[in-house]
């Protein structure tokens, strides 16, 4: 029941996402169909599963759909959105499939999840910086691991 409610409510984004470009001029594709990106896709669903016990941020997760009247993803700022490591032609987040995009975007949808605000720049911002700071961490457990190791040989 709850993976078919998760699947509902994407579909709500994905129309919600949609329809605030129905009307827009222009070159829209990327912005309209932003929701359907691979990463976007994935990492929506792992954190809908990664909320299961906790209802409340679950349903702010789900309620990114409600913000009608406007882009939901944002996908503006997502296009703005990167990190200094990041090479000149990265295009924002959201555009690529790779871990990495991913990653961020899990921080991304759990962030927004904590206070059910919608997506922002400056929580675009908070999010890219988070995912590389557990990476950071990650790295160093990793490092000390083969010190450790190392010193026993």
């Amino acid at each position: 029941m709850a993976l078919e409610t998760a699947g509902r409510e994407f579909v709500r984004l994905v129309e919600a996402q949609r329809k605030a470009f129905e009307n827009a001029p222009g070159r829209t594709g990327d912005s309209q169909e932003k929701a359907l990106n691979y990463a976007v896709l994935t990492s929506w669903a792992l954190v809908a599963g990664l909320l299961q016990n906790n209802p409340t941020r679950l349903q702010r997760h789900f309620d990114l759909a409600n913000r009608t009247g406007r882009d939901p993803m944002n996908a503006t700022a997502l296009a703005k959105g990167r990190h200094k490591t990041d090479p000149p032609n990265y295009r924002g987040v959201g555009q690529r499939t790779d871990p990495k995009e991913r990653g961020r975007l899990v921080e991304l949808f759990l962030l927004q999840a904590e206070n059910g605000g919608g997506i922002t720049s400056s929580l675009i911002d908070v999010a890219i910086k988070q995912y590389h700071a557990k990476q950071a961490v990650l790295e160093v457990q990793k490092a000390k691991t083969e010190l450790s190791n190392n010193g026993r040989n």
